[in-house]
């Protein structure tokens, strides 16, 4: 799946209207993006998870960007499955795939299969999401 349709996929499933729009921004500027001639941060950060989604061609088919609770962690959840995983990006270029394990914690995981299997979704589902 390329970059462009990963970002569609993802705008398609996102309910967030804040995230909705940096969807939106990703999506108007991705030349830009490709080209190295963008400086927005945020944009960036979302640039190195959808590249990240794309290296390993995971299927983010039902996924949605849930939220960006902090400038360098992107949550994204799948309603249907009600699974969820973690993307960090601490330095451009830089991402760390976690979870939340059943006190909440942050841990790494070396794949985002590994981080669905292990992420304690018992908040999301409590929520209602």
């Amino acid at each position: 799946m390329e970059k462009l349709q990963i970002a569609n996929e993802l705008l398609k499933n996102t309910t967030n209207n804040d995230i909705l729009e940096v969807i939106k921004n990703y999506i108007q500027n991705i030349d830009a993006l490709e080209q190295l001639k963008c400086n927005n941060k945020e944009l960036i950060r979302l640039d190195n998870c959808i590249s990240y989604i794309k290296e390993v061609d995971f299927d983010i088919s039902g996924w949605m960007l849930f939220e960006i609770p902090i400038f360098y962690s992107h949550c994204f959840w799948n309603k249907n499955t009600k699974k969820a995983f973690d993307l960090v990006v601490w330095h451009i270029g830089e991402i760390i795939v976690r979870y939340l394990d059943t006190e909440a914690n942050e841990q790494d995981a070396k794949t985002i299969q590994e981080a669905i299997d292990k992420y304690d979704t018992s908040d999301y589902i409590n929520a209602g999401r």
